[in-house]
């Protein structure tokens, strides 16, 4: 009797084992593992280049977010600067101020390499940039809102990108004294030839007068300033072309008609894991602005930086750089040159932070008109040394 039940123990329990395993086993005509279909990993969003953009910039730092915005994509930016500067006046008296020269947020829509927004604000200086670009066929483009005038290679440079703290005497000319650069409300037609051997860019456009009301009578023309710019690069050397006119009504108190038309030249020079970069620039012009009178006047600015390391995100690197500016008022008359001479080095990790030491001595002559004297606050001869910390975000 107990053989009996050990053996029907037996029998139940193979007959269990066999149960489960034919519960588990797959269907017989279910495909291998191997050929079953898996689950999909989720999509991710992938960020779409950017659409060809003027030469504005070009070494600007990437936007560290990037938010899916649709069939788009959003990017979110920003910088912030401390600067210290110290000053002689003409009295030889030596004066220090801190400032934030830039507090900035950007964000940029971009959709595939047809449309981008961009808005740009500075907390204390307000809207900086505010355009819309549009991708056009056959190499053409059109950019409306406000942006830069195409006048100054070194003016349309990110300061983001120069090795400068700060631009100094022609920023002070060409921006606050002419009226001639800066940023302004307008409309641009861009052309990029597609076909040509060498990278050949065209942009012209109208912006609107720099005068305070903003407002002219239009028995004096309709309060536009037309500019136009042109670039050629060969190789690892760019050259470009501008000019800008400026009718009699854009002018605050003027009666005649000013023009500005310049040249210049952008150069990088790898040098292994640096580059020598350098910016040269001269514009001529008319303008009663500067002595009342209808005179030529002449502007020039070179600078060259050593950039030592960087070249990778990240990277640290140290830059020494030399920057000398002139400006000559009226051509016809004599003792009216201003000269500056600036000098300073840069040290920090590419594209991300940077500490900036930059030393400056501006010289007049005894002929300087008195609207050149009055620029910052009356500083036509003076020596300065700044100090500035700037960081990307």
């Amino acid at each position: 009797m107990p053989a009996r039940g050990l053996l029907l123990t037996l029998l139940l329990l193979c007959a269990s084992a066999n149960a489960r395993q034919a519960d588990t086993a797959p269907p017989a005509d279910a495909p291998p593992p191997s050929a079953q279909s898996l689950p999909e990993p989720p999509s991710t969003p992938v960020a779409e280049p950017p659409p060809p953009d003027d030469d504005t910039g070009a070494d600007l730092p990437p936007p560290t977010v990037r938010l899916p915005a649709g069939s788009g994509v959003i990017e979110v930016g920003g910088r912030l600067s401390v600067r210290e500067t110290v000053d002689s006046r003409p009295d030889k008296v030596w004066s220090g101020r801190l400032s934030l020269p830039a507090t900035r947020l950007e964000a940029t829509y971009r959709f595939k390499k047809k449309i981008k927004a961009v808005v740009e604000f500075d907390v204390q200086d307000g809207l900086k940039d505010a355009y819309v670009w549009l991708d056009l066929p056959r190499g053409f483009a059109i950019r409306a809102g406000q942006f830069k005038v195409p006048l100054s290679l070194i003016e349309l440079e990110s300061s983001r990108s120069l090795p400068l703290a700060r631009r100094g005497l022609l920023r002070d000319v060409l921006r606050d004294a002419l009226v001639l650069t800066g940023r302004r409300p307008g409309a641009q037609l861009e052309w990029k030839c597609k076909d040509c051997a060498v990278d050949l860019k065209l942009r012209a456009g109208v912006w609107q007068t720099g005068n305070d009301t903003g407002k002219v009578d239009l028995s004096k023309g309709l309060g536009v300033v037309p500019a136009f710019r042109g670039t050629l690069t060969l190789g690892t050397v760019e050259l470009g072309a501008s000019a800008l006119l400026q009718p009699a009504g854009a002018i605050d108190g003027g009666s005649h008609t000013g023009w500005t038309a310049g040249l210049d030249v952008q150069h990088e020079l790898p040098i292994g894991r640096g580059a020598l970069r350098t910016w040269g620039e001269v514009l001529v012009g008319r303008t009663e602005l500067l002595t009342g009178l209808e005179g030529p006047f002449l502007t020039a600015r070179a600078l060259t930086g050593w950039r030592i390391g960087g070249g990778t995100r990240g990277a640290l690197f140290v830059e020494p750089f030399v920057m000398l500016s002139a400006l000559d008022p009226d051509r016809t008359l004599h003792q009216d040159l201003v000269w500056e001479g600036a000098l300073g080095l840069n040290v920090g990790q590419f594209r991300h932070w940077r500490l900036q030491a930059q030393a400056e001595v501006r010289k007049a002559g005894d002929a300087v008109p008195a609207v050149v004297t009055s620029l910052e606050d009356n500083l036509a001869s003076r020596k300065a040394v700044l100090l500035q910390m700037e960081v990307a975000f």
